[in-house]
Parts: C-alpha cells; structure tokens; sequence
C-alpha cells in the first residue's frame, strides 16, 4: 500500500526520526529498572552482563526492522511484514494482540509513571490525584497527535534533548563522585548463575524496548528507504550507551547494594551527586523522559489499526484520515480512551507485566516473518539486508525468549489472556466484513 493510497504525508527526516526512536525508547524503563536489575543479578558482574545482553536484544530486533520497514514502507509497520508472511489471519492476529496487550497497557503505565514522578514535586497529592494528572497528559496527548504528526515530532525533538540532558548531568557526575568500594555484591557472585542473569535481563529490557514504534511511522519519514535504516541503527546506538553509562552511575555514585531493589535508582543517585537540587532535576528529567515515550507511542500506535482497516481488517472508521489535519484521529481516540480505563483499574507493576510479555512474545513473530519472507518473496526489493542473516535472526529469537520466560506464571497468564482475544475477534470482524461485502 503506497503513501498516495494511504493519504499520509512524509514529514519527518532523520534527526525527528532518530529522536522519535529515542523518545520511545529511554522513557519510565532507565529511570526505573537499574534497581530491579541489580537485585536479580545480585552483582556488578552479571548486573553488566544483563544490560549488554537485553542491548544485544534489542539491537539485533532493530535490524530486522531495518530489513523489513524499508522494504515495506507502509504505515502500520510489523502487521504489514506479519500479512505478507502469514496472510491475513496472522496479520489480524498480531495487530490486535499488540494493541490490545501492549499498546493501550503502555500508554496507561507511562501515563501512570509521569504522574507518579510529578508527584514527588506536588506535596501532599493524593493516589486519584495521580490518576487525574494521567489522565490528563494522555487527553493533551492526543489531542496534540490528532492535531498533526509533524507537531508530534516537533515535540519529540525538544523533549528529546532535555531529557538527555539531565541524563547526562547524571552519568558526568557520577563518574565525578564514583567510588570502587561502591562496586559491592549483594550475594556471592558465584550464587548468580545464568538464569540469575537473564532474569535480571528482563527488566533490563525494559529500557530498550520501543524501537519498533518508528516501524510504524514509516508511511510519514522523507524518503523511508534510507532514512530508517539508519534512524534504528543510529538510534538504537545512543539508547544502548547511555543505559549503560546511566547503570555504571548509578552504581558509583549510590553503591551496588543500596542500588538493588531501589524504584527511584536514577533519582537516588541525583540525590547522591547534588543533593535536594539533584533530586529536583532528576525528577523533572524522568518527567520530560516519560512524556517523550508516551508521545511516540500516542503517534506511532495507531497506525497499526489504521493499516488494518485500510486492509479490511478493522471497523472502516479506523481507516479515517482527519479532513483538516490528516491523521488516523479513530484510532487515537480509541488507544488513549481504552488507556484510561487502564489507568483507574490497573497497578503499574500489572500493566507493566502485561505490555512487556506480549511485546516480547510478538517481536518473536516479526523476527519470524522475516525468516518467512526470504523464502516467500526472494524478489522483494531490499535496500538493507540484516547482516549475518538467518544466524543473527535466529539468535534475536533465541535471546528475546530465553528473555521472556523468566516472566512468573500469572505474568504469563495475565498477558496471554488478552492476546488470545485476538481469535474470536477475528472471527468476527471477518464475519463482518462477509456481510458488507
């Protein structure tokens, strides 16, 4: 499905490109899971070697993008790849499942976590104070992402670079104050084993999803074919460094031990490096750092159900552009107001269970897709091949799994019971699309 079909304008080059990805990618996860990740690692060790390997993860996941998105550059990214590898059926199947298991649950959780950040600057708020101010970002969210995705991206760019800057104050001035005794264990290191480190990398993962939200974007970048590749490539780089320069902090400037288990790690360590000042900072910079990744998501998810409209897949009005700003304004709506429903019933720890698992589960099938297409579609124009391929592809899906069964069985359960709504939904909106026919 080309753009002219589509109606969608290409307004983004390579550095809102670049900074959309980086505004998806270092959101809530760096600012909350380098303690949860010290904790399963249980040191400094295995703590390093679960950033690099979720960092190996999600590099080798973003050069299947870099294959796929270039070569099928229509909105709607994975289920686009999924529908030419699987056909309908298996298109259908994953834009629902991500939609309805990892889309709406995030924009909830990262709604949820802005709030909850914002709340240490706001004495005395309350918990339904927390939802309100939820609330009240996805509402200007969306509104901001119906009004054009070139104001989205103007806004990913500004938000982009002030959150990297009190990442870097972090990082400039943990390396000042570092110490090796901080460098301690929590349990002896040869009690970490490698299930201890893949454990540890789950969370770590955490902070290197979101990649695949510029995939979806493709219908809108200038020149997609060799824009993105280099967008993921290069964006996924600077994600890569400053995680670990973030977790190296850390660690030097609050201590292994302190570190393990802390829900405020990047904040603690502005406390350690300048005091209250520090604490203000950093929680202002986990605030930009939030809201960046919740306007990626609002921009980039609706163009799943937009393309499987445009495909007969959806109610028809999920295939709506706006008559004055030119934006799929349907399922936007339909994203950010299911999301708020997450919001008041869900805890962030389940709507982060949830999101994760189907993510990790569904990036499995796209790296499988492209094993598929190789041999479907050998004539497919190309532009750029993963390099390594299929020992690389394979790997992404050995890691990526091997990642993701460290969930807890109710983890597991909870998030495949909303994929799995993905069959009968499918039954009927194929039932429904027989009878229009």
């Amino acid at each position: 499905m080309s753009t002219q079909e589509t109606g969608l304008k290409r307004q983004i080059g390579l550095f809102g490109a670049v900074s959309i990805l980086v505004g998806a990618v270092i959101g809530s996860g760096i600012f909350m899971t380098p303690g949860t990740v010290a904790a399963a690692a249980g040191s400094f060790g295995p703590f390093m070697i679960a950033w690099v390997l979720a960092g190996a993860s999600g590099i080798l996941c973003a050069l299947v993008y870099s294959e796929l998105a270039p070569a099928m550059p229509e909105a709607g990214g994975p289920y686009v790849y999924i529908t030419e590898a699987f056909g309908k059926p298996g298109g259908f199947v994953y834009g629902w499942s991500m939609t309805i298991g990892n889309y709406i649950p995030l924009v909830a959780m990262l709604a949820t976590g802005f709030a909850t950040n914002l709340a240490k600057l706001i004495p005395g708020i309350t918990p339904t104070g927390i939802k309100m101010i939820a609330t009240a970002i996805i509402l200007a969210l969306m509104i901001l992402n119906i009004c054009g995705t070139k104001l989205g991206s103007t806004v990913a760019n500004i938000f982009t670079v002030g959150k990297l800057l009190a990442l870097i104050l972090v990082i400039v001035g943990g390396f000042v104050i570092l110490s090796p005794e901080n460098f301690t264990t929590v349990v002896p290191e040869a009690e970490s084993a490698s299930s201890g480190v893949l454990s540890a990398a789950f969370p770590a993962f955490l902070a290197f999803g979101g990649y695949y939200q510029l995939a979806y974007m493709a219908g809108d970048i200038k020149d997609p074919k060799k824009t993105l590749p280099k967008a993921l490539i290069i964006g996924m780089l600077i994600v890569i460094a400053i995680n670990i320069l973030i977790s190296v902090a850390c660690v030097g400037s609050v201590g292994f031990a302190a570190l393990a288990g802390s829900e405020t790690p990047v904040v603690d360590a502005g406390t350690a490096i300048f005091g209250q000042a520090g604490t203000v900072i950093v929680t202002i910079g986990a605030c930009v750092s939030i809201f960046g990744a919740l306007n990626g998501g609002i921009m980039s998810y609706p163009r799943v159900t937009f393309s499987m409209s445009q495909h007969g897949l959806m109610f028809k009005s999920f295939g709506r552009l706006h008559s004055k700003f030119n934006t799929p304004y349907v399922p936007t709506l339909f994203i950010c107001l299911v999301a708020l429903i997450f919001v008041w019933t869900g805890s962030f720890s389940t709507l982060l269970a949830i999101n994760v698992f189907a993510g990790r589960i569904l990036e499995c099938v796209v790296c499988l897709s492209l094993l598929a297409l190789r041999k479907k579609k050998p004539g497919l124009e190309r532009p750029l091949k993963m390099p390594g391929y299929p020992v690389t592809t394979v790997l992404a899906i050995v890691i990526t799994l091997a990642i993701c069964l460290t969930c807890t069985p109710t983890q597991m359960l909870q998030s495949i019971g909303l994929m799995a709504t993905s069959i009968p939904a499918y039954f009927v909106f194929h039932a429904l699309s027989k009878r229009s026919a």
